[in-house]
């Protein structure tokens, strides 16, 4: 089945930025990867293909081979330009030396027949340049097959960088996790184990250095991992500290009470003092957000609860309770 066209596969227009090509990458990385999309064999799929695309256009020089020869441009990994077809190189070097006609190469999925420099450009001095625009080479000046051979050496180029989406549980997030990760690099798949820092929040970009894709001869890309972090039933987050709504009687708010709450490492007991109010923050020291060497805390937030279905003889307690100990709840309010 031929292959579909890289900016076809993300979307884009040939004319599209670096930063419109990595946008469109995300995106679809997200959509196909193989954590959402469990035993799904058409998403494996097109994530590979979506990988494929991206690892040609966000590199500059297998773009340029892509967008004058298609496929066929980087379809090798030898050659010069480290992804331009062989097969187009070993053409070209034929044709330097004049035995171009009449030869037929078979390489990167396309075949060469009855190969004229005239075909690409209209002449051989630009079909000429065009090669050693990608291959680094320098036509005349004296400089001879010697000094073309030697600029036609391949130049060390970086691998791609990749990013790579988790979902954490609010609690990973707050405090680490070490994560098994499967990882495609160099058309490969790779198990890795990636630390996640504690105090990590959605959108949090982690890089892990010489983890992306395998370099030409130079130094690899980079592993970028882009958290989310899944809601939690009842916490809730506010920089470094935790929130827990945890409701009480309005027996308790009265007396006070003795209440077990949970707390990202374990449950507490925490003391309730006479008289407290709906809203009362409660604050345990250091059981938030860990990140490096700060710690937040965790704020109970109590939420008082009053009975239902009073008849007469309780409104009647309730009325002299009132008349005892009157509360006037908005005497600070400038409404």
């Amino acid at each position: 089945m031929a292959k579909r066209d890289y900016y076809e596969v993300l979307g884009v227009s040939k004319g599209a930025s670096a930063d419109e090509i990595k946008k469109a990458h995300r995106k679809l990385v997200r959509q196909y990867h193989p954590d959402v999309n469990k035993n799904n064999k058409q998403a494996e799929e097109k994530f590979k293909e979506v990988q494929e695309a991206y690892d040609v256009l966000s590199d500059e020089h297998k773009r340029k081979a892509y967008d004058q020869f298609g496929h066929a441009g980087v379809g090798g990994a030898g050659g010069p330009a480290g992804g331009v077809d062989p097969a187009m190189y070993e053409a070209y070097r034929r044709a330097q030396q004049g035995r171009g006609g009449g030869q037929r190469w078979r390489g990167g999925g396309v075949t060469v027949e009855d190969f004229d420099p005239a075909d690409f450009g209209g002449g051989g001095g630009d079909f000429g340049d065009i090669f050693e625009q990608l291959f680094g080479g320098a036509r005349g000046g004296g400089r001879g097959r010697a000094g073309r051979s030697a600029a036609a050496q391949p130049q060390p180029t970086r691998g791609s960088d990749i990013e790579y989406p988790i979902t954490l549980s609010f609690e990973d997030a707050a405090r680490g996790t070490t994560l098994p990760l499967q990882i495609r690099r160099g058309g490969n798949m790779e198990s890795i184990e990636v630390k996640i820092p504690p105090g990590v929040k959605d959108a949090s970009r982690i890089r892990i250095k010489g983890k992306g894709d395998q370099g030409a001869g130079g130094e690899n890309g980079d592993l970028y991992i882009i958290t989310k972090v899944a809601p939690h039933p009842y916490y809730r987050r506010d920089g470094l500290d935790v929130l827990v709504d945890v409701p009480i009687s309005m027996y308790e708010a009265l007396l006070g009470a003795k209440v077990e709450v949970p707390t990202l490492d374990g449950p507490i007991t925490v003391t309730i003092p006479p008289g407290t109010s709906s809203g009362a923050k409660l604050r345990i020291k250091e059981r938030g957000i860990h990140r490096g060497t700060e710690k937040g805390d965790e704020y109970v937030v109590v939420k008082v609860t009053v009975p239902k279905g009073l008849d007469a003889e309780d409104k009647e307690l309730v009325a002299k309770l009132q008349e005892k100990h009157p509360v006037n709840a908005r005497a600070e309010l400038r409404w």
